[in-house]
Parts: structure tokens; C-alpha cells; sequence
């Protein structure tokens, strides 16, 4: 079976600031995949990577089997352009720490919007499948409501189902929860537990571990740009085996 994402030695520089430095992982189909670490680690960036958001500067990413922004010929790489790269990425899903909505569109227009937009969906087709996702995040009332009146925790779960319209094959999820209110954090891993039980693929990067112990597949703690330790979230997390790691959950458990 072919890995939904595969990572061979990612590394990922900023000027002269390594932030990967050599990443390895493979995530399954149908498998939530969990990274965990403190800030600064290179959880997100690395997540900004598989959709080529940030272009690696040496390894090879793979997402389904594809090469990640380029193709390869014989030993060299060639960068895909940019309207080649676009239509590989309609296939992944990114939700963000902010929600980026549309402010000048209703939920249910802004859920719309990249169907109609890059997919030339009519708006009719568009407009059911976008109030089934709104009815499937919990916000069938407010497909009407602009995002100046929803909560966070609303914008967070349309931002899902906007996602969600293009019919992706990966979700990644950046800190999905971070910026919201504690009380509003639930309903949005509530819908995150609906996607896995349903074997939507996802990679998360997150600080909620009680969600990555009850739904993640796998997790990986990432440290200083390199995976410390990785292996079954509840293992992982109950009985960590790096000094660095027990370290880290001594904090944040």
C-alpha cells in the first residue's frame, strides 16, 4: 500500500536557520497522524512542506505516491510550476491556527467558493455540497451568517468544511484549536473525531494530547528540527523513552 505521505530526509532552511534537519516519517492511509513539540520545533513548517507551501531544500516528499512540487528525471529534480503545483495541492486540505474566512461572505459562500472558483462546479452542485458539510461541522443554522457573527470555534469548524468542498484525499490541520476560546475547542475536535471515524487521512499538528491519545494513530514529537521519538500515542505519551520527550509531557500533561 502506498503511504499517504512519505518524508525522506525533509530539511528545510530559513536563510541560515535550519529548521528541518533531516525529517523521516511515513503516515498510512486513513490514519490521523499527530506532531507534537514545543514551539519552534518545525512541526508546522513541516506540515506547510507537504503541500509545498515551503519548498523543501534537500530529501524528497512524497504525498500518494507523487513527488511534492517536482518531478524527477533520471538523478535530477525539476520544480513543477506553479499551475502544476496548484493542481496537486486541490487534493490536500489545510486548516490554519487563524480561519482566514472570507469576512464579505456568508458560511455557506465561503464554503462555495474554491468548488465554483477551481473546480468550475455550477453554484447550484456547489451550494448543496456546501450546506451537507455545514449540516456535517454542526452549523447547518448559520450558513447564512457572515463570519463577524460566529464564534471562533464557527469559523474554525466553516474553515473545516471549506476544506472539506474540495473533497481532498489529506487533511492537515495546524494547531487547529490554538487560538480559540477553551470552552469552543471541543466542538472543533469533535468534528476532527468525525472525519477519523470516517478514514479521512489526516496529519495534526497539535497541543491538545488528550485528542492526539484518543484519535491519533500514530504520533512523532519533534524537538530542535529532528523526530526525537515517535510511536503509538498512547505509549508515547504514558511511557515516553527520550529524556527530551519526558521533559517536554512533564509540561504540558
Amino acid at each position: 500500500m502506498t503511504a499517504m505521505v512519505k518524508a525522506e530526509g525533509v530539511h528545510k532552511s530559513f536563510g541560515a536557520t535550519q529548521v528541518l534537519k533531516g525529517i523521516d516519517l511515513e503516515v498510512a492511509p486513513r490514519e490521523v497522524f499527530c506532531l507534537i513539540g514545543p514551539s519552534g520545533s518545525g512541526k508546522s513548517t513541516f506540515l506547510r512542506c507537504i503541500n509545498h507551501l515551503e519548498k523543501i531544500n534537500a530529501g524528497r516528499l512524497y504525498v500518494d505516491g507523487d513527488l511534492v512540487g517536482y518531478r524527477q528525471s533520471g538523478n535530477k529534480l525539476y520544480e513543477l510550476k506553479d499551475r502544476e503545483v496548484a493542481a496537486k495541492r486541490r487534493d490536500i486540505g489545510m486548516v490554519f491556527q487563524r480561519f482566514n474566512l472570507f469576512p464579505h461572505m456568508t458560511a455557506v459562500e465561503n464554503v462555495m467558493e474554491a468548488p465554483v472558483q477551481v473546480k468550475r462546479e455550477t453554484k447550484a452542485v456547489a451550494r448543496e455540497r456546501a450546506l451537507k458539510l455545514l449540516d456535517r461541522v454542526g452549523l447547518a443554522d448559520k450558513a447564512g451568517n457572515y463570519p463577524s457573527q460566529l464564534s471562533g470555534g464557527q469559523q474554525q469548524r466553516v474553515a473545516i468544511a471549506r476544506a472539506l468542498a474540495m473533497e481532498p484525499k489529506l487533511m492537515l490541520f495546524d494547531e487547529p484549536t490554538s487560538a480559540l476560546d477553551p470552552e469552543l475547542v471541543g466542538d472543533v475536535l469533535d468534528v476532527m473525531r468525525g472525519l477519523a471515524e470516517d478514514g479521512m487521512t489526516m496529519v495534526v499538528v497539535t497541543h491538545e494530547m488528550g485528542f492526539a491519545r484518543e484519535v491519533g494513530d500514530s504520533i512523532v514529537f519533534m524537538d530542535n528540527g529532528v523526530v526525537v521519538e515517535s510511536g503509538h500515542p498512547r505509549e508515547v505519551l504514558t511511557n515516553p523513552q527520550h529524556e527530551r520527550t519526558r521533559s517536554f509531557l512533564s509540561k504540558v500533561l
